[in-house]
């Protein structure tokens, strides 16, 4: 009697501690989310590695590991999320640091952008979110969410707050338009060469519903005059504290 009631014990508790440790490993899961706000001690760092559906997957594994093994002991480093292009185009990773300066990111950067083949490089840009739309409390995403971005490169001649005020003229419109746009965030880059928009989409037919709208013309995007556009959706795959 004994015997059996001291098996049982010990199926229960192992029962309870697999259960605790899902349960742990979902409330960590949960919490693991970027939140993208305007405050101006924040600087976030973009960098977009090229790939191809050959390469994607092999510097995907290769920025993710520089990330999360390095970033953690860098002074300043806040978070981290790697994308990856849904057309397999690209691998972008977003970083946010606190500071007004990227005095620790630089002195890291050249060991942090990794080489990719095909004589391609990647890019990096810092920038600062200037204007946010949204239905929830604040722009967060986490793994697993399908995340919009945009990089608006100004032409020559042409003021990078002059499409920073259109696009955020256009952004509460665009979120009451469509139900599946969970918001929208506005980053601009603090050399003034680039914009960077990221939205969150339900799914990709919610984005692509968009370009349905009546009124909406793809041929005369109101960026024309100021910039050139490369846009796509990503998946989130991976998020770094």
């Amino acid at each position: 009697m004994l015997s059996l009631l001291t098996r049982q014990l010990a199926k229960f508790a192992v029962v309870t501690l697999v259960v605790v440790s899902v349960l742990v490993g979902l409330s960590q899961t949960a919490q693991a989310a970027v939140s993208l706000d305007k405050t101006p001690d924040l600087v976030n760092v973009v960098t977009v590695y090229p790939t191809t559906s050959e390469t994607q997957s092999e510097i995907l594994s290769e920025v993710s590991e520089a990330e999360a093994f390095t970033f953690a002991s860098v002074p300043g480093f806040k978070d981290s999320a790697i994308l990856k292009a849904q057309d397999d185009s690209q691998v972008i990773a977003l970083s946010q640091w606190n500071g007004k300066d990227l005095t620790s990111f630089e002195s890291y950067a050249k060991e942090h952008v990794l080489s990719i083949p095909a004589g391609q490089s990647a890019q990096s840009f810092a920038c600062q979110v200037q204007h946010t739309e949204t239905r929830a409390a604040s722009p967060k995403f986490q793994q697993g969410d399908v995340v919009m971005f945009s990089q608006f490169k100004m032409k020559p001649n042409k003021a990078q707050s002059e499409l920073a005020m259109v696009i955020s003229q256009m952004m509460p419109g665009v979120l009451d338009m469509i139900s599946g746009l969970q918001w929208a965030a506005m980053c601009s880059s603090t050399d003034e060469s680039t914009i960077a928009l990221l939205a969150r989409w339900n799914s990709r037919d919610d984005f692509k519903s968009l370009g349905q709208k009546a009124g909406f013309d793809p041929e005369t995007n109101y960026w024309q005059d100021y910039a050139n556009n490369e846009h796509g959706l990503y998946d989130v795959v991976e998020i770094i504290r």
